[in-house]
C-alpha cells in the first residue's frame, strides 16, 4: 500500500511546486523588469513613488490643472493644481503604465485651494505622446475624478550637459547660457565654439508655436569646459501681460541633476501679471543660477576659446 502511495504523493508535490512557481511569476516580484513604469516618463519633485496603479475614483470633481502640454527629454514642467476641497494627497499617473506618484502638498491658496509641483522628465523619454492623469485624495480619503490630458513629446538633444527651460503659457521667454570662457549662447548665437547648441527656441517674437520649452545641449563631440556657468531667463516679449507665467529650469550633467551654486535644481520662478518685455537687456535682470562643471580632464579643443566676460557678469560677487 505504501508503495502505491509514494508515486501519487510525488506527482502531487510536483504539481504543487509547478502551480506555486506559476503563481509567483504573476506576482509583483515576477513582473518583467523591462515593462515601462512611470519613472520611464518622469519623476515628481518631493513625491513618493508607488508601484500600484492609481486608485479608483470615489466621486468628487476633478481638479483643474495648468501645465505645459509639450515636454522634452531631460526637461521639466511646472504644474499648478486647483481644487475646491483640500487635498491630503495629489496623485499623478500615466495611462497604461505601472506605478504612480503621491505628493502631500502645502496649501498656498486663498479663496480656492492651489498647489504646485515640478515634473522632471526622463532624459531617455521616447515616443510621440502619452496621457498624464492627476487626481486628489481629500482629508476623508475620497478620491476625486481624474483630470487627464495628452502630452506631446518634442525631441531635443540631451548630451553630457543639458540646460532646459519650460514655461506654462505662450510667451517669448528666452534661455541664456554663459560658458566659463564668456561665450554667450542664446537665440542670436546658437552654437558656441565649445559645441554647446541652443537647439530649441520657442515662440520667437510672439510667433507662437506653443512648445513653450527652450533647450541647450552639449553632444558627444562637444567640450564641456570646466568652470562656472551662468544662466539667465529673460522675458524677451510678454505676448499677453494679463496673465502670469510660471517657469522651471533644470540642469543635467552626466545624466544627473547637478548641484547649483544657489543649491536648487530644478529652479522655479514666476513672471507676474504685467511683467514688461525686456528684449535681452540682461543687465536689467539678475541671473537665475550658476553651476560649476568640475575639471575631469576634459579634452580641450585646439583653438583658444577665451573671451572677456560681459560687463554685467563682472560683478563684485563673481
Amino acid at each position: 500500500m505504501k508503495k502505491a502511495l509514494f508515486p501519487l504523493l510525488t506527482v502531487a508535490a510536483f504539481l504543487l511546486i509547478t502551480f506555486a512557481c506559476k503563481k509567483d511569476s504573476n506576482s509583483g516580484g515576477g513582473v518583467n523588469p523591462n515593462t515601462p513604469t512611470i519613472n520611464n516618463y518622469f519623476t515628481v519633485e518631493g513625491a513618493s513613488y508607488s508601484v500600484s496603479n492609481l486608485p479608483a475614483s470615489t466621486g468628487g470633481d476633478a481638479p483643474t490643472v495648468e501645465m505645459n502640454n509639450t515636454v522634452i527629454p531631460g526637461g521639466s514642467n511646472y504644474v499648478t493644481v486647483s481644487s475646491m476641497v483640500e487635498a491630503a494627497k495629489i496623485l499623478i499617473g500615466v495611462d497604461g503604465v505601472r506605478g504612480h506618484f503621491e505628493m502631500v502638498p502645502n496649501n498656498r491658496g486663498m479663496n480656492e485651494i492651489v498647489y504646485d509641483f515640478v515634473m522632471i522628465m526622463n532624459q531617455n523619454l521616447e515616443g510621440d505622446t502619452f496621457n498624464i492623469t492627476i487626481g486628489i485624495v481629500d482629508e476623508n480619503g475620497d478620491v476625486s475624478e481624474y483630470w487627464t490630458t495628452e502630452m506631446t513629446i518634442h525631441v531635443v538633444g540631451t548630451g553630457a550637459l543639458q540646460v532646459s527651460l519650460s514655461f506654462d503659457n505662450n510667451k517669448d521667454v528666452d534661455l541664456h547660457l554663459f560658458e566659463p570662457n564668456g561665450y554667450h549662447i542664446f537665440y542670436r548665437d546658437r552654437t558656441s565654439e565649445n559645441g554647446g547648441v541652443l537647439d530649441l527656441d520657442s515662440n520667437p517674437s510672439c510667433s507662437i508655436d506653443g512648445i513653450n520649452n527652450e533647450n541647450i545641449t552639449y553632444g558627444e563631440d562637444a567640450y564641456v569646459e570646466p568652470g562656472e556657468y551662468t544662466v539667465y531667463v529673460d522675458m524677451w516679449e510678454n505676448c499677453d501681460p494679463s496673465v502670469a507665467t510660471n517657469f522651471v529650469l533644470s540642469v543635467f550633467y552626466g545624466g544627473n541633476l547637478i548641484q547649483t551654486v544657489e543649491g536648487r535644481n530644478p529652479i522655479t520662478g514666476t513672471f507676474p501679471i504685467g511683467e514688461p518685455s525686456n528684449y535681452a537687456e540682461l543687465d536689467n535682470i539678475q541671473p537665475l543660477c550658476h553651476f560649476i562643471i568640475p575639471d575631469n580632464g576634459q579634452a580641450k579643443p585646439a583653438k583658444s576659446l577665451k573671451k572677456d566676460l560681459p560687463k554685467f557678469l563682472r560683478s563684485a560677487d563673481k
